[in-house]
């Protein structure tokens, strides 16, 4: 299985990769991996403040074993179509640690192959987790490497009695290269089982 999940991720890449545009996703979670066999969806309506543009994104996760999640996600802006997946690795989480911190890493493209690296941090006051972290979304354009630094700060929000978590978060550019990723986020999480 995972061997046809990165298959079907690098042909998606290849097959996407046409034109010089500028999306992102964020981190749309907080820093705890999910368990392993767990399968969630989630819906992303994603608002690039600095662009004035709006993009819609699919999203849905595995948990290949309680330490390591993957993450593919689909989106569409000015009918163009933004595709990306992503790993999270668990390095510490609640209880036996005061905080969750995941890293992650992924590839996406937008007309441009990007890379998506970070670490995610968060803490949890149930039935609320706030998070943030570092990511770091190197994008490579014909012209030139854009080395963006961006600071995400959300709230994921656990719905007591039901398999859903609500979103919300912004993310913050840290140098000139990630202004035109500045976002806010939201939407929804569902698990499937």
């Amino acid at each position: 299985m995972k061997k046809s999940l990165i298959l079907t991720l690098l042909s998606l890449f290849c097959f996407f990769g046409t034109q010089t545009l500028k999306a992102q996703d964020g981190f749309f979670s907080n820093a705890k991996t999910l368990e392993q066999g767990t399968f969630a969806v989630g819906i992303q309506p994603v608002m690039l403040t600095a662009q004035d543009d709006f993009m819609f994104i699919t999203r849905g996760a595995y948990g290949f074993s309680n330490d390591l999640t993957g993450h593919a996600k689909l989106g569409f802006m000015d009918d163009e179509i933004y595709f990306g997946g992503h790993f999270e690795a668990n390095v510490a989480s609640e209880p036996t640690s005061s905080l969750s911190v995941a890293l992650l890493g992924g590839i996406y493209t937008y007309g441009d192959l990007g890379l998506k690296t970070g670490v995610n941090i968060s803490k949890d006051i149930h039935p609320v987790s706030l998070y943030t972290g570092f990511n770091y979304q190197p994008l490579f354009t014909d012209n030139v490497t854009y080395h963006a630094l961006l600071v995400p700060v959300g709230i994921d929000i656990h719905l007591n009695d039901a398999p859903v978590d609500l979103m919300l978060e912004g993310n913050i550019p840290v140098n000139d290269e990630a202004e035109y990723l500045e976002a806010l986020t939201f939407g929804a999480r569902i698990y499937l089982n």
